[in-house]
């Protein structure tokens, strides 16, 4: 008894000990206080066992909404509306947001045209040809002409815009047969793209000033798209371009704006040559129609034409609902990135929600147990509203950067709970058990048993004929259960010395 004495003295005599996870100011006061008391500092053997360790964090956290839902537009453009902001209540189908969609809305209107003409001439097969009806068709087709005559010198014009007035401005002699880029740009291979294709867009723009009045709408939809794709490698070369010696940050920026409205502007005007190309050969079609008389196969496949027509206009709608963001349930905003003029690509999240009937948990953890947490730890959540219910939870999200809480450092986590349940709440006040990491076949002790002085950590193992070895381990998880598990320094089935109030050597 008197070696046990002096070999627990020995330990409580070290400078800042701590037992068991309790810290030691010296072991003097302990001695006075153990020699003026009936009460001695006393411990049990416990063998050291193996098992499963599950290391845990606890935090309390509120009760919020969650199912936060990224959108984005379905097709590139300019932003022309925003219709919400950040907090506001939406309803599943609301508008949030659209693009510039005169070129979708064009396609849609010629479309539709073609659906009607489609239709008449149905009618007019069913009903047999008419002088009338003849004269009818015959103005359509100088109508649908003269307006597939004014889409291609508009197109004209609106290349001639974005060639010569936006284009040009990045250009060094750019009429000339060796134009250069005015701006300096890393990709050479580009460079030389970009000067090349600007030769050859000189020679196709001179032609088609020249055969203004001949064009076909076939020629005028390829000279369109050879135009877009110069821009559009203009665009990227513009975006790869450093602000630096050859242009200012503002240069730069008046470039990218002027080259993104052209192929704005360029992609307008060939939705409408196409449209009017597609109108033109509709009151063709039903003109000749008309004139050839109908037969039961002419009919046929007139229907069949009029179902093309429908699917058409299907399919343009489709392209005006790409340029809107609606929302896909009732939530609130939780986000808003967009910005009127901005040209966006598709897919991009622009806008966030959070959906109507959802929750989440979210607490503050310490930055010394921030690095045990990753996403997609399981979590046991309890709440003081429904004691003895546990809800079972995700780490969904871990803040990057710390948050000071009552002058402390700490870092916001959000759970997730795994199911709907009508009993959570937001607001209510949660404990949240965060498993951070298991272990199945581990050795342990109670956490009592280690001892730690400064960086030490060592624990009393019994001996061979009953008296404790201090012994240095090195430790790794603790559990919420008092378990410490030992990763070197013991073996199973040696005994240490635990410490408690009601231990006895």
């Amino acid at each position: 008894m008197k070696e046990r004495l002096i070999s627990v003295l020995s330990v409580l005599s070290q400078p800042f000990v701590a037992l068991g996870g309790a810290l030691v100011l010296g072991g003097g006061l302990i001695g006075l206080v153990w020699l003026s008391t009936s009460v001695s500092p006393v411990g049990n053997y416990t063998p050291v066992t193996q098992g499963s360790i599950t290391q845990s964090v606890s935090v309390s956290g509120i009760v919020q909404a969650a199912h936060s839902t990224d959108l984005s537009f379905e097709a590139p453009g300019t932003v022309a509306q925003i219709s919400v902001q950040v907090g506001e209540h939406v309803q599943a189908g609301q508008v949030l947001a659209t693009l510039n969609d005169s070129g979708a809305i064009a396609a849609f209107d010629g479309a539709k045209a073609n659906l009607e003409i489609q239709q008449a001439e149905l009618a007019s097969l069913k009903a047999g040809t008419r002088p009338e009806q003849l004269a009818i068709d015959q103005t359509n087709l100088t109508q649908a002409q003269t307006a597939l005559g004014n889409a291609i010198a508009s197109a004209l014009v609106t290349v001639d815009d974005a060639v010569y007035a936006k284009a040009d401005q990045v250009f060094l002699n750019p009429r000339t047969a060796n134009p250069q880029l005015a701006i300096q740009v890393p990709d050479s291979v580009l460079v030389i793209k970009l000067q090349t294709e600007r030769t050859a867009l000189e020679t196709t723009l001179n032609q088609w000033q020249a055969a203004a009045n001949s064009m076909t709408a076939a020629e005028t939809e390829t000279a369109l798209k050879s135009v877009n794709g110069f821009l559009a490698d203009l665009a990227q070369a513009l975006a790869e371009t450093p602000v630096g010696g050859s242009v200012s940050a503002a240069e730069l920026s008046a470039y990218q704006t002027a080259v993104n409205t052209g192929r704005t502007n360029v992609a307008a005007a060939l939705s409408a040559v196409t449209a009017a190309d597609t109108a033109e050969k509709g009151a063709a079609g039903a003109l000749t129609l008309a004139q050839s008389g109908a037969t039961a196969s002419d009919i046929a496949a007139q229907q069949a034409a009029v179902d093309a027509a429908q699917a058409a206009v299907s399919s343009a709608q489709v392209a005006i609902a790409y340029t809107q963001i609606v929302a896909p349930v009732s939530g609130v905003i939780t986000e808003q990135n967009a910005n009127l003029g901005e040209t966006v690509a598709p897919g991009a999240p622009l806008i966030s929600m959070i959906a109507d009937g959802a929750y989440e948990a979210r607490g503050y953890v310490s930055e010394n147990d921030i690095g045990k947490i990753a996403l997609g730890d399981a979590v046991l959540v309890t709440m003081d509203a429904y004691p003895g219910t546990t809800f079972a939870a995700t780490v969904t999200t871990v803040d990057p950067a710390a948050t000071t809480v009552n002058g402390v450092s700490s870092y916001g986590v959000t759970v997730t709970f795994s199911k709907k349940d009508p009993r959570i709440k937001a607001g209510l006040s949660a404990n949240l058990q965060i498993l951070t990491e298991t272990k199945a076949n581990a050795l342990l002790v109670p956490s009592s048993a280690v001892i730690t002085n400064g960086s030490r950590e060592f624990v009393y193992v019994k001996g061979a004929h009953g008296t404790a070895t201090e012994t240095p381990v090195t430790t790794g998880l603790v559990s919420a259960g008092g378990h410490t598990e030992i990763t070197s320094g013991l073996a199973a089935g040696q005994e240490v010395l635990t410490f408690g109030a009601s231990a006895a050597f």
